[in-house]
């Protein structure tokens, strides 16, 4: 994979494809191997490009803690970098989060925003389980949470019939950094509220996903983001947990072909 320096460091990156950009964001304790799938069916269509957050993968790791504005920063570099005019984006979980905030901050660089399985407005009670998830990762590192995360975020289906694809998502999450991993999982834990209060801010063609048995990014969360952005849509998968884009790629995929190509060709 290439990679690209920038002020505050270096990026890893992967582009496939010719055609409009679509650039996609990992999730937070993830890397740009996540969306394979995507890469693999959408670079038929667009100029695909995936990478690296910061503090994840082959991208630089910063000393915590982390804010959103150095995600936002790390985007705009590649952005800019790439000579990119107006992007298609797409974020998952921790990177539903970072896409809305590089919307809020360059609307005039989007098309389109998709948000997928991402967190909003928590109950005070969902708080209280993600800090105290933090604590845990805190005091005695990340190991003990990979597994119920696993859990949490497939199917039980999808975890006997694909135990490859599982056990990379597993592997990935066993060997990260622990520091940026935690700056990370910090920052995960409460931007939501950093966020909820600037989302109607967001004017331009916007589709919201998320599954329909996500007890993290849930239903509820979804059709809350969708209230607060006024061109938006919503789409929840029946059945569906947490991993939507891994475990079903072929609904993500034309979910988001689909999409783009409504709201491109009707303005």
């Amino acid at each position: 994979m290439p990679t690209f320096s920038y002020d505050q460091g270096t990026i890893h990156y992967e582009e496939k494809g010719m055609g409009e950009p679509l650039v996609f964001i990992h999730g937070v304790g993830l890397d740009h191997a996540m969306w394979e799938k995507q890469v693999k069916r959408l670079s038929e269509e667009y100029r695909v490009i995936v990478y690296d957050m910061l503090g994840h993968g082959g991208s630089s790791h910063p000393p915590g803690p982390y804010s959103l504005s150095q995600f936002v920063e790390q985007l705009t570099a590649l952005v800019n970098g790439l000579g990119l005019d107006k992007i298609h984006l797409v974020g998952f979980s921790m990177g539903g989060m970072v896409a809305q905030a590089f919307a809020l901050a360059h609307i005039e660089k989007m098309k389109t925003l998709t948000i997928m399985n991402a967190v909003a407005n928590r109950t005070e009670e969902q708080r209280k389980a993600i800090l105290a998830r933090v604590e845990e990762v805190r005091k005695i590192g990340p190991e003990t949470t990979i597994e119920p995360a696993i859990q949490r975020w497939f199917t039980p289906d999808y975890l006997t019939a694909q135990e490859g694809i599982v056990g990379r998502i597993r592997t990935r999450l066993q060997t990260n950094n622990p520091n940026s991993y935690l700056s990370a999982y910090t920052l995960f834990a409460t931007a939501d509220q950093e966020l909820w209060g600037k989302l109607d801010q967001i004017n331009i063609p916007t589709l919201v996903m998320t599954g329909e048995e996500d007890i993290g990014s849930t239903p509820e969360m979804a059709k809350q983001i969708q209230k607060k952005i006024a061109e938006s849509e919503l789409l929840v998968v029946p059945t569906m947990r947490h991993m939507l884009p891994v475990e079903r790629p072929d609904i993500v995929n034309e979910a988001i072909h689909s999409f783009i190509g409504r709201t491109v060709f009707a303005r």
